[in-house]
């Protein structure tokens, strides 16, 4: 069939246009009901678009609207005159010019063939036009996620001006087609005829068969804010496969769509579908839109990486259990992304990051800490670049999710669970919002004060330096740790690389952990006081109280800060020291090289441990030992870490002489694709 195909650079101006409120207009869009027919046998799309609006100003006299210049206007209710180009559709009202909040409505009637835009990843924005199946059956899908709501509809596209409820009627053929599939309890091969459904957002209210035609009309109603591009337009031969969620005092239906000759694919992912969706509201709250419910729809197209997002429901290309981070990282959407949408484009790094962190929370939920972790190494970004862009042009998706995944994980570490909890919940239940759409929209700067809010309970708190830093500044802090341990006390230097970029240095909380030979476990955060004249410096002292025999020295354990840590060193003796100590690492962390340099002749030992992990290994297991006699001068040495490219661990070298031990934490992530 016929496609039209607009260029991938046009769309992505678009897209980052998107994010955030709307420039200057005059009006404030407040409500869409779209009757429209969509055809079975072609690509193709008739009907009509109510659309009811406020006037923010005196004497409004026209509407501008967004709608793909390929879907021709027949007329406008409510007009004295129109005109189409360039993707818009311009409306001069009729009657009295508008007072300001004065509420009107036009509707406007439409035909044609919806435009497509294809990527150059292969992925097709607008209203796709698919097959499935042994018997090729029809599946169509509106894939507009991030600004392509006017492929499909006249609307006003980006998130500045969400309108509080749609309404979508979807008239199709009453047609019924032939699917082959595998029975689950026959465990056989059979044929069934099904009928075609249709599939949108919110709650399905009725379907009527519309008299003297063999056509049916879905009647779908969505009663909150939405922005166009969350949208849903959803058509094939869907088998409806029915779950609950029950919280704290409330529960709704979970529905899935999926093809029947996946059904066996998708049970996995089902089943776990109402778990994901109590962990995200433990960690986010309640589900926005429980009133409605929550779908999850099959669409076999592809929809990139993630999975597409629309409201109240997730698109996937396919139910498999591997792809189960696309139904956690698309469900945190629907808090932060729909419910709760970026107020400028600059702050479009809080939805992105903390849908991404979700997959974290999710493993952290199922797993524990330990996983949780696994996941944050998975998203590793060492890259240049901020989160909260001056230029658009500069903007990066990855970024986005893997930089600001680190950054909510790094304002957890640094507010306490607690408080980090608070704070989610207390933005998407609207409390602390401030300015024009408060509980809509977020900006960076009300997520700090928020966070401040909640993390001042016992003292006052200022995060503009974390926001400063990981927010508004790129790239990460280096630091060299060195200890020793004194007569009931450890002596702490943190010594960090200088920076040409900014921020130069960054300024965090440390959290230490101090092991006795008892056993007993230390746990102390220093470097918190903003105040003290050693928070800003490069090369830093803390004295550090113990009662007791230390055994070992451990900073930042947990990897609550996103870092290149190059050792930890515990001195013993400083007349016997190792000069331009360097460990590096090459081939994805899987070849370690130590150099450095021995002014005195001494003995050197080098030990490769991995790590224990709780789970499959309670306590470190040494694995490998080079023992070299009398070393002097300049030396190098190399380890090879032996773990394939597809399992993940974590690793610990050793380098032991006279008179000190160097420390290095190697995290190897698994490696999907080589070279």
């Amino acid at each position: 069939m016929k496609q039209y195909i607009l260029t991938l650079a046009l769309f992505l101006v678009s897209t980052v246009l998107s994010f955030g409120q709307a420039p200057a207009t005059f009006t404030n869009m407040k409500f869409y009901h779209l009757d429209v027919e969509v055809s079975l046998d072609k690509s193709y799309i008739k009907g009509n678009a109510k659309c009811e609006f406020v006037a923010v100003k005196e004497n409004v006299t026209q509407l501008s609207l967004d709608l793909a210049d390929q879907l021709k206007v027949s007329k406008v209710d409510g007009a004295s005159s129109f005109e189409q180009k360039d993707n818009k559709l311009i409306v001069k009202l009729s009657g009295d010019p508008l007072k300001k909040e004065q509420r009107s409505e036009i509707t406007v009637h439409y035909e044609g063939e919806p435009p497509v835009i294809t990527s150059n990843n292969g992925v097709k924005k607008g209203l796709i036009y698919d097959t499935h199946g042994k018997k090729n059956n029809l599946v169509i899908a509106s894939v507009c996620y991030p600004n392509g709501g006017y492929l499909w509809f006249p609307c006003k596209r980006g998130l500045g001006d969400k309108v509080d409820s749609i309404y979508v009627d979807i008239t199709i053929q009453d047609t019924m087609v032939t699917e082959v599939f595998m029975n689950p309890k026959t465990k056989k091969e059979e044929a069934k005829e099904m009928p075609i459904i249709a599939v949108s957002n919110g709650k399905l209210e009725a379907i009527q068969k519309l008299e003297n035609e063999k056509k049916k009309q879905y009647q779908w109603r969505h009663r909150h804010r939405i922005a166009p591009h969350h949208v849903l337009l959803a058509i094939s031969n869907f088998m409806k496969a029915e779950s609950e969620f029950k919280g704290r005092g409330y529960g709704f239906p979970i529905n899935f769509y999926l093809f029947p000759e996946k059904l066996k694919e998708s049970s996995s992912m089902m089943r776990r579908v109402p778990e994901i969706m109590t962990c995200l509201t433990n960690t986010f709250g309640p589900y926005p839109y429980k009133d409605e419910g929550f779908n999850v729809t099959q669409v076999g197209i592809n929809l990139g990486m993630d999975g597409m997002p629309t409201q109240t429901n997730v698109l996937l290309e396919d139910m498999k259990g591997v792809h189960m981070y696309m139904v956690v990282h698309q469900m945190a959407s629907m808090w932060f992304g729909n419910h709760i949408s970026p107020k400028k484009w600059q702050d479009a790094w809080i939805t992105e990051a903390l849908a991404t962190y979700a997959e974290a929370m999710w493993q952290e939920y199922k797993r524990g800490l330990t996983v949780y972790q696994i996941i944050l190494d998975e998203k590793e970004y060492f890259e240049g670049g901020k989160l909260y862009l001056a230029n658009r042009k500069d903007y990066s998706e990855e970024r986005l999710s893997k930089k600001g995944m680190y950054a909510i994980h790094m304002l957890r570490g640094i507010m306490s669970d607690v408080y980090f909890f608070q704070t989610l919940k207390a933005i998407t239940s609207g409390k602390r919002m401030e300015g024009e759409w408060s509980k809509t929209y977020l900006s960076t700067e009300n997520f700090r004060k928020i966070a401040e809010y909640y993390a001042s309970e016992n003292i006052e708190v200022d995060y503009q330096y974390f926001f400063d830093q990981w927010i508004r500044g790129e790239y990460y802090p280096t630091y060299h740790i060195s200890y020793s341990i004194n007569n009931g006390s450890v002596s702490l230097n943190v010594v960090q690389k200088e920076l040409e970029s900014q921020p130069s240095i960054f300024t965090m909380p440390y959290k230490i952990e101090i092991e006795l030979e008892d056993g007993t476990i230390i746990k102390e955060t220093i470097n918190t006081n903003q105040r003290d004249e050693v928070f800003n410096e490069t090369n830093q002292y803390f004295e550090i109280p113990v009662n007791g025999t230390v055994k070992d020295v451990r900073f930042d354990p947990d990897n609550w800060i996103f870092k290149d840590l190059k050792y930890v060193r515990k001195v013993e003796n400083d007349r016997f020291a190792l000069e331009d100590f360097e460990i590096t690492t090459s081939n994805h962390r899987r070849k370690a090289q130590i150099k450095y340099n021995v002014p005195k002749k001494q003995d050197i030992r080098i030990e490769l441990f991995e790590v224990a992990d709780g789970i499959s290994l309670m306590e470190d297991k040494s694995i490998e030992v080079q023992e070299y006699k009398k070393e002097s001068g300049e030396q190098i040495h190399n380890l090879k870490i032996p773990l394939g490219y597809s399992s993940r661990g974590v690793y610990k070298i050793v380098v032991t002489g006279k008179g000190e031990t160097f420390t290095k934490i190697l995290r190897l992530k698994r490696i999907k694709e080589i070279f």
